[in-house]
């Protein structure tokens, strides 16, 4: 079976280097989509240990960022921002992400569209299938982010 080529990273999240913390896409449905990221010695926030696993918070983020991304894509649109209202519950089962280690991030989307969303999330090591960390992000994604942040500010 061919492998299904998903658009760089860059062009799915709203992000600008060095704060794109995942490498790539690797699978995507309707629903949910799954990233990868490969610690490295030259990943942001490594420490002697390892990435502080409360990092995987972001990357968790970064990922539903994906997968909104992707969808945008698909339809030909622009890519917009979004805010992480909150973390509802979240777990983790390790206390940091160890350098040679290739994490996957699966997204599933569980409630909501538009501007209001909720994601169940999951971090697994890639190599043994072990869970490492789980969570719920809630999201916000304005149509108009300008017009939105200037009401904040009034």
């Amino acid at each position: 079976m061919a492998a299904v080529g998903y658009p760089p990273i860059e062009q799915l999240v709203p992000h600008k280097p060095p704060m794109i913390l995942i490498d790539r896409m690797i699978e995507a449905t309707d629903t949910a989509c799954t990233c990868e990221v490969t610690i490295t010695p030259q990943t942001l926030f490594i420490e002697p240990a390892g990435v502080p696993a409360f990092v995987g918070l972001e990357y968790m983020a970064q990922a539903v960022a994906a997968y909104g991304g992707y969808k945008v894509y698909l339809a030909g649109q622009s890519i917009g921002h979004g805010f992480l209202l909150g973390t509802p519950q979240f777990k983790t089962d390790c206390q940091f992400f160890h350098c040679g280690q290739t994490l996957q991030i699966r997204v599933t989307h569980v409630w909501g569209d538009h501007e209001l969303m909720q994601f169940q999330c999951t971090i697994h090591n890639a190599l043994t299938g072990a869970l490492l960390q789980q969570a719920e992000l809630t999201v916000f994604t304005p149509q108009d982010v300008a017009s939105y942040l200037h009401g904040i500010g009034t």
